[in-house]
């Protein structure tokens, strides 16, 4: 994404840690525990900020113009077992917790508790990234992410964005990420 002047291109032709923002100012001191992560790996991304204040999907989706089923939400679920999951799904989607269990083995699974997500992310509720958090945790990644061209996953603070190509995503998260179909239409029955 370049800057110019003080408007933002939305679409940027390269993949390069490049922090772009959509006000004047430029962040260019934004680096969280996720993007660190990144860099130190070496994954091709590139970073967009924005003032946030819904902290949603559909706002990151409306505030840097880009498609709101390649913002991939990260939300922190718990099994039955009492185990910690963080399920990817696409911004345009919401889990299906019932398919969720059955592919995590468990009786049943449902969203975390709010108070627990930073204690067990280190992160804030519309800011969960699965890179940095606190101790690593088992990623179920939606399957249709992979085909995206590329995604927008929270860098770990609110209004920043890490973009970046799926596969790396799911490469670098190695043994940790399980690629499975567990989403529905939004307001579906579950």
């Amino acid at each position: 994404m370049k800057k110019l002047g003080g408007a933002v291109s939305r679409y940027p032709p390269r993949l390069s840690g490049e922090i772009v923002t959509k006000n004047a100012q430029a962040k260019s001191e934004v680096f969280t525990r996720a993007l660190k992560e990144l860099a130190q790996s070496r994954v091709p991304y590139r970073v967009l900020s924005f003032p946030a204040r819904e902290k949603t999907a559909e706002e990151v989706s409306r505030e840097t113009g880009f498609p709101l089923a390649q913002v991939v939400k990260t939300l922190l679920v718990q099994g039955a077992s009492k185990k910690y999951y963080l399920a990817l799904c696409p911004g345009d989607r919401q889990v299906n917790l019932k398919v969720l269990a059955k592919i995590l083995n468990e009786k049943v699974v449902e969203m975390a508790q709010r108070e627990d997500v930073s204690k067990v992310t280190g992160y804030f509720i519309g800011g969960v990234s699965p890179l940095g958090t606190h101790r690593p945790l088992p990623v179920i990644m939606e399957d249709s992410i992979l085909s995206m061209p590329e995604i927008s996953i929270s860098a770990g603070q609110w209004g920043c964005q890490a973009i970046l190509n799926p596969a790396d995503l799911r490469d670098h998260l190695g043994n940790r990420v399980t690629i499975a179909s567990f989403v529905q239409a939004l307001d579906s029955p579950k």
